[in-house]
């Protein structure tokens, strides 16, 4: 009996056990998902601590570079105020005399706080003041050994007056006159002292002055006449010992004439009646007809070869302004002679203002411009065609330069969907604001360089960084006209930042865009 009640209180403590066991696992179990739970948020939490460290880090980099970029443009806003600076107080020193030039002191009264015991009138001896003596004895002294003459030692300062004469304004140096020939008359030439006589003096020297004027030789004709032969030659053909020396110019007269008749025409613009009648006076009659004939003549020959020299000289120059247009041309086809739109070239020397034209079959391809700066060897300004690609290799002897104005363009077209765009276009301002105090100081070429590395350079860091940070936003490239506008920036930064390897080439292809408009 006791056997079974300890055996039912041992079955009882060890159901209590099983449940106290099913409860502590329990618990266990809870406090196992609670750990998972804890563990999955502090993974979330550092992935996002992670996350937000980058972040802070991408920011503290970018605002390192910003504050970089904005230290270099003060220090190029530092330099600019200190040339600013400098050109007010060289303004103010130019103003400042130019006042006191108009308002202070006359000349007489600088020369008497300046001069007061001096006497210039005194110290220089002259005869026409009546003092000195006629004859050879001008130098005789009296028996104390003493000139004739009180010389200017022995007079008091305080009796000595100074000169009155006023003396003039400084003025603007003449322009010589330009004369082929120069004749000195000596007074020996043409005048013989009379017994008795001699030449004034003054300061011991003959006092002598001068009278000019300009004889005008009038233009002389002179007639070159050729004896000229037939000459049968050994093969039995014929010849002439010589053409006609100005077969070429169809006429009688010189090439130096044509150039004279040309430069009235064109250059004075004198009507051709009023040439008959200045050569007539000169000799020369000729009449309207024959007069027309001959110009028009010479401008068709000139024209044979001007072609050529203009083109040489474009290729000469150092630096090229580049551009292509289409044009309305004339053009054979097999139903006659039609017009089309075709493509016409312009190099342009910006440094001898000459502008040569090509047109190659209305052509726009890239052997056009490859043929024609095939020996070329300089800087080049254009706008972004993908043509002027091949002047960008490593190997290339042209240093292509992009068009700032070509760009700015694209981010003004930008603006109005976009107002980040002015971040851009005010960058480009400061660029052009530059070039226009380096050409009111009239800097050279190589001074224009060097401030372009110091003061430019940051600038064109600063649009590059804020247009990459664009095309890093996905909401800006989502603007299709954003889109065009950075990507042609970053497509041509090459030859847009070429500008600090050349002072002498323009930021802006405008003057050639101009001159085929």
């Amino acid at each position: 009996m006791i056997d079974e009640r300890a055996y039912e209180l041992l079955c009882c403590q060890l159901g209590l056990a099983n449940e106290e066991k099913a409860g502590l696992r329990k618990q266990v179990n809870e406090l196992i998902a609670r750990l998972k739970a804890i563990e999955e948020s502090n993974k979330e939490n550092s992935k996002a601590m992670v996350d937000t460290i980058n972040e802070l880090s991408t920011t503290v980099e970018n605002n390192r570079k910003e504050m970089e970029l904005m230290r270099k443009q003060l220090e190029a806003k530092d330099e600019v105020n200190m040339m600013l600076a400098n050109e007010i107080s060289n303004l103010r020193l130019q103003l400042e005399d130019g006042r006191k030039h108009r308002f202070g002191r006359t000349s007489e009264q600088r020369r008497l706080l300046n001069n007061r015991n001096i006497d210039k009138s005194a110290m220089e001896k002259s005869e026409y003041d009546g003092s000195g003596k006629k004859g050879d004895d001008d130098n005789k002294t009296d028996g104390n050994g003493t000139g004739s003459n009180t010389s200017s030692g022995n007079v008091p300062a305080q009796n000595c007056r100074p000169s009155r004469k006023k003396e003039t304004a400084p003025r603007a140096a003449k322009t010589r006159l330009k004369v082929d020939k120069v004749i000195v008359h000596e007074i020996e030439d043409y005048y013989q002292l009379p017994d008795g006589a001699r030449l004034m003096k003054r300061n011991g020297m003959a006092d002598v002055w001068e009278y000019r004027f300009i004889e005008h030789v009038r233009a002389h004709n002179v007639e070159h006449v050729y004896k000229v032969a037939r000459v049968k030659l050994a093969d039995g053909t014929f010849t002439n010992t010589m053409e006609h020396p100005l077969k070429n110019l169809g006429g009688i007269f010189s090439p130096d004439l044509l150039a004279r008749l040309l430069c009235l025409k064109y250059d004075f613009s004198m009507p051709e009646n009023r040439q008959i009648r200045l050569l007539a006076r000169e000799g020369i009659h000729i009449s309207n007809t024959t007069l027309n004939s001959y110009i028009h003549n010479g401008i068709a020959k000139l024209r044979e070869f001007m072609e050529d020299v203009f083109k040489e000289f474009v290729q000469q120059a150092k630096y090229l302004m580049v551009d292509e247009t289409t044009e309305i041309v004339g053009v054979e086809t097999p139903e006659g002679k039609a017009y089309r739109r075709k493509y016409l070239w312009a190099f342009f020397a910006k440094h001898v203002k000459l502008v040569y034209y090509h047109y190659n079959n209305g052509s726009r391809a890239s052997d056009v411009a490859k043929t024609f700066l095939e020996h070329f060897m300089g800087s080049i300004s254009t706008d972004g065609y993908t043509v002027y690609r091949m002047f960008d290799g490593e190997e290339s002897k042209v240093l292509h330069i992009g068009c700032w104005t070509h760009c700015r363009r694209l981010w003004v077209d930008a603006l109005p969907s976009d107002r980040t765009a002015m971040d851009i276009i005010d960058s480009i301002g400061d660029l052009f604001r530059n070039e226009d105090l380096f050409r009111t100081m009239k800097l050279s070429g190589e001074q224009i360089k060097e401030k372009r590395l110091k003061l430019t350079g940051p600038i064109l860091e600063r649009i590059h960084h804020k247009v990459v940070m664009m095309m890093h936003d996905a909401k800006i490239m989502a603007n299709e006209l954003m889109r065009k506008a950075a990507n042609y920036t970053i497509n041509q930064w090459k030859s847009l930042r070429n500008i600090l390897k050349d002072g002498s080439a323009e930021i802006s292809n405008n003057l050639c865009e101009g001159s085929v408009k």
